[in-house]
């Protein structure tokens, strides 16, 4: 821009701008400042306290566009559109003092013939904001729509943690009064290097960021944000007296979600803020399907690539299977299965995620969970034990729920193993599933299926036994040697929920009778089996190992291995 006509545009524009400015000083000052009647008396000291603002704010943009425009300024041709660029951008701020107060003001409940007074001031700012932004014929031939009343949020629908990085007390106070209402958590920082510290530190839902600011603006902000990756997680909504394409392009580029130019418009605010968070939203969902709703936040927000790479861990591994399902769902039809299965899974889901375990898949009837990974949990053996547990608790009342319409109650296998798997995202680009792959699934898969041959619904390893504490009740069951696994395992089963009160003694008199078994003393075996199944001739392990027994007299002096061969899954 040539100094000469640089100078030519600050001329025309100081000779519609000033006299703007005084008409609205002069609607300013007609205003007043005593409260209207009619307004609640809640809300009396704070519209107060707004018209005394705008008696203060409105001789302030009059008064600066002297300062702000002033034809000495552009003398020299060196930067003179950068000059400019400055003018434009704190005319605008101040005038968005002007708007903010007013439109918060208007969100109260007041007289018509208040409003119209004030929708009066905003005609007069909307031609004042045109004027300084170079506008001014545009708003001629287009009448500029007034902005509502209210903006579109309900107190907590959308609520989060915003920072707000601004500079300027009036805006960081007009933003504040704008989104505290719709439920939102604000916190502020004045300068780039603030800003900075507080998005390392803290847990931001957005930023809304001011490009104007010390020790480092926003674009430089952007670009550290940019930098350490944190925009992949974190909204920054750019809201700015800078108007200019270029200062939208270049915030855009570097990784703004959005740019808004001061004034700020509540209800366009709103619908941007809320659609950035609800692509945030989305993300967070996809690791709700696997993983708490903390943890599912915490890997949107700044997923760790360590804890998503493939990397060896110490896990333990739940295996849920619904018995019968095939008759079941062969009874009810295709749409009444979908219902049951969804409302039984969905209870059994919320119990592994409750106990932070993670939610690797389902396959048709069976639903396979893990703990020890991404996190670090000492204690998962416990925590899948106790999903397992909890499992089983539910079934009763799912029973009540289900039981009539499926015509039969809902029962469940459990498997549990713990061990050294592979874990990390076991999906492909197209389809994240987080889980463990190796040999400690596949056996937590085949204790699942030993369930049918034991007749009891609960089984864990031996390995994930020995990880419990004592507060758990266990007995060991047999030793086994499934399907595709050579080495044999020891099983236990967890004591049941509403056991018999004497459930502890006959476990330990069932671990005896499986000693003496597994020493070859097969009549003195029998003879403690007899004694079990006497006062419990319903428990499943028992009849099976009596059987066990059984056949082993039969075969006696043929080799004996205690270790039993399971001929299925």
């Amino acid at each position: 821009m040539a100094v000469s006509t640089a100078q030519t545009s600050i001329q025309l524009l100081r000779a519609e701008l000033d006299p703007a400015a005084e008409r609205l000083c002069r609607l300013v000052e007609e205003l007043g400042v005593t409260v209207p009647e009619g307004v609640q008396e809640q809300d009396a000291p704070q519209i107060e306290a707004d018209l005394n603002k705008l008696q203060v704010e409105a001789p302030a943009f009059r008064d600066g566009i002297s300062r702000w425009f002033d034809e000495s300024r552009f003398e020299s041709g060196e930067k003179t559109d950068e000059l400019f660029r400055k003018a434009r951008h704190d005319a605008r701020n101040q005038l968005n003092h002007l708007f903010g107060t007013i439109q918060l003001m208007q969100m109260f409940p007041c007289p018509p013939e208040f409003l119209d007074r004030t929708r009066e001031l905003v005609g007069v700012l909307e031609s004042c904001l045109a004027l300084v932004s170079g506008t001014a014929a545009l708003a001629e031939e287009k009448e500029i729509p007034p902005e509502p009343a209210t903006i579109p949020c309900e107190p907590g629908e959308s609520a989060g943690m915003i920072l707000v990085a601004d500079d300027d007390p009036e805006n960081r106070e007009i933003l504040e009064r704008l989104l505290a209402p719709c439920g939102f958590e604000i916190h502020f920082a004045v300068n780039g290097l603030e800003v900075i510290e507080k998005i390392e530190e803290g847990d931001f839902d957005a930023v809304l960021l001011d490009i104007e600011m010390p020790k480092m603006d926003g674009f430089e902000v952007l670009a550290k944000l940019r930098e350490t990756g944190r925009l992949r997680q974190t909204p920054v909504i750019v809201v700015t007296g800078l108007q200019e394409e270029q200062d939208a392009v270049r915030c855009i580029q570097i990784g703004a979600e959005d740019f808004l130019s001061r004034p700020i418009r509540p209800a366009l605010l709103m619908a941007r803020l809320n659609a950035s968070l609800e692509k945030k939203r989305l993300r967070e969902r996809v690791f709700e399907q696997h993983f708490t709703p903390e943890l599912a936040r915490e890997l949107a927000r700044n997923p760790d690539p360590m804890k998503m790479q493939a990397r060896q861990a110490e896990v333990s591994v739940l295996f849920c299977d619904i018995r019968g399902f095939s008759s079941i769902s062969e009874r009810l039809g295709p749409s009444q299965t979908i219902d049951w299965l969804g409302g039984v899974m969905g209870e059994f889901s919320s119990i592994v995620i409750e106990l932070g375990g993670v939610l690797v898949d389902y396959t048709g009837d069976e639903l396979m969970a893990m703990w020890g990974a991404p996190n670090e949990q000492p204690n998962h053996a416990e925590l899948a034990c106790r999903a397992a547990i909890e499992i089983r608790k539910s079934l009763s009342s799912l029973n009540e729920k289900w039981q009539e319409q499926i015509g039969a109650g809902t029962e469940v296998g459990i498997g549990v193993n713990t061990g050294e798997a592979l874990v990390g995202n076991v999906g492909t680009h197209r389809k994240f599933k987080y889980g463990p792959l190796g040999t400690v699934v596949n056996l937590a898969s085949r204790v699942q299926g030993a369930t049918k041959f034991l007749k009891t619904p609960l089984l864990i390893t031996g390995y994930t036994a020995s990880q419990l504490p004592d507060s758990f009740a266990r007995r060991r069951l047999c030793q086994v040697r499934v399907q595709n696994i050579q080495a044999p395992v020891q099983l236990f089963e967890l004591e049941p929920p509403g056991a018999r009160p004497d459930w502890k003694e006959l476990a330990a008199l069932y671990q005896v009778s499986l000693d003496e078994f597994e020493a070859g003393n097969f009549r003195k075996a029998s003879s403690l089996l007899s004694d079990v199944l006497l006062e419990s001739p319903n428990d499943g392990p028992s009849l099976q190992l009596m059987s066990r027994v059984v056949d082993a007299m039969l075969k006696e002096g043929d080799d004996f291995t205690p270790v039993w061969e399971l001929s299925g899954k």
